[in-house]
């Protein structure tokens, strides 16, 4: 590109210098695998210029001290990659053939070499009785850890996995008076947490204590915008009021809400209603996921249970609903692209992140291939961050060899990458078993984009 284009001077830079100041504390960089991460958790792989560009931006230097700036022509290239990277930050990814700083390239299985985000479950109680938690469904319980114990694991994000995001889950993680303390270590290392929570011991006082200790993001789980159906879910009377009122006393303490729901056969048909509801609490944006049966009980004779092959109609219905409110959604949950292609709907790829993009601890301090997967992969504790995550064990997840035989040969697989597996050992395959070629073929035209 050396010779072409306009003319670029460092003071058509000027920009730089405080995008990055706004940015920085959400935007990473990680050289061990050479990787940008942007919110929420966009992962981009960056070339050696473009690692020291981003390195030397958010350490807090000036892009005039960048070297080799007042050449022209390094001076034009910069400037486009960082407006770029603006874009991308800002949810911009259109063009992506146009744009001379990006290199479309097929994703491969070693995409990234580190976790890029994280979770620790500090506790399996909880005050509600959800009828769909995965919590503690392992063979047995432990003792939860200790707070040293949890800092020393907090140490080991930061030290060993380089993460840079993290959450607090359980259970309910509120019933640990010493959560504060945690979140106090952890911002002290620099790391940014998130509270995954059921929002009915968040309390005024509670919610001022949590936001002094650092916390600035909060996900609350809100099931249904009926009250009846919520509380059906969660077993308890009442836990959808005390849910609202934990919301709003969040929001008091200067903490952001973002709301998540988990759908079931009892409330897929109110989730498009979830949109309006949240708007009318000031929540701008919310989750969804796919409950994922994981008990002792025949799947297809669970009441919960609502297949792949049903929540395609489901989403594209929450997505209109959410795009008329102006709320942003995400989907969580990985689908087969033969039978619903996230990619193409602009979701994003959401494929298994067991072992691979997530760093799941339970209360023992055990690490899940994730919080829905019974048996662990050995302790952190004990064995080490490095010792269990390249493992073979770890390979079986990262090589996605779980994939039923139904995958082999798929265009889509890199993509897709089979989805669940946990879904697919308790359910198995029959849905994906010779499936119309309409979806197979949208998921087959983007594949070769998936995780840019």
């Amino acid at each position: 590109m050396t010779g072409t284009g306009p003319r670029v001077t460092v003071r058509d830079l000027a920009w730089v210098d405080g995008f990055f100041r706004e940015v920085r504390g959400h935007v990473f960089v990680r050289s061990e695998d050479g990787v940008l991460i942007l919110p929420p958790n966009q992962v981009f792989r960056l070339n050696e210029g473009g690692l020291r560009i981003v390195s030397h931006l958010l350490s807090g230097r000036p892009i005039a001290r960048l070297p080799g700036i007042a050449d022209g022509d390094r001076a034009r290239e910069v400037h486009e990659f960082c407006s770029d990277l603006r874009d991308f930050y800002q949810g911009d990814s259109s063009g992506l053939d146009a744009r001379s700083s990006v290199e479309l390239l097929p994703y491969t299985f070693d995409f990234t070499r580190l976790p890029i985000l994280g979770e620790i479950a500090v506790t399996y109680a909880c005050n509600n009785a959800c009828r769909f938690c995965y919590a503690g469904c392992g063979p047995g319980a432990s003792p939860p850890m200790t707070l040293a114990e949890a800092k020393r694991v907090i140490d080991a994000f930061k030290r060993d996995a380089q993460i840079p995001f993290f959450s607090f889950t359980g259970g309910e993680p509120l019933l640990r008076r010493d959560l504060e303390a945690m979140i106090r270590h952890a911002r002290r290392l620099g790391l940014e947490v998130n509270l995954v929570t059921n929002g009915t011991l968040a309390d005024p006082a509670r919610a001022r204590g949590l936001a002094r200790a650092g916390l600035r993001t909060a996900q609350v789980s809100v099931e249904a915008p009926d009250a009846k159906v919520h509380d059906d879910l969660t077993a308890r009377a009442g836990s959808f009021d005390l849910t609202l009122a934990g919301i709003r006393n969040l929001q008091g303490a200067g903490i952001s809400v973002q709301t998540n729901t988990t759908v079931t056969a009892m409330n897929a048909h109110l989730a498009p209603r979830m949109p309006t509801f949240l708007k009318s609490l000031g929540v701008r944006r919310f989750a969804m996921n796919l409950y994922i049966p994981v008990g002792g009980m025949v799947a297809t004779a669970d009441p919960l249970f609502f297949p792949y092959s049903r929540i395609g109609p489901v989403i594209d219905a929450v997505r209109a609903a959410a795009r008329a409110e102006g709320l942003t959604f995400y989907w969580y949950s990985p689908t087969p692209h033969c039978l619903y292609n996230p990619i193409a709907r602009g979701l994003g790829n959401k494929s298994c992140a067991a072992m691979d993009g997530l760093l799941s601890v339970s209360p023992s301090g055990d690490v899940l291939p994730c919080s829905s997967y019974p048996q662990p992969m050995g302790s952190l504790l004990r064995d080490g961050f490095r010792a269990i995550w390249f493992s073979a064990g770890a390979r079986h997840f990262k090589q996605k060899e779980y994939a039923p035989a139904e995958c082999a040969g798929c265009e889509s697989f890199r993509a897709c990458q089979a989805a669940c597996p946990l879904y697919w050992s308790r359910v198995g395959t029959a849905e994906i078993r010779n499936q119309p070629t309409a979806e197979r073929a949208a998921a087959g035209s983007v594949a070769a984009a998936a995780r840019r």
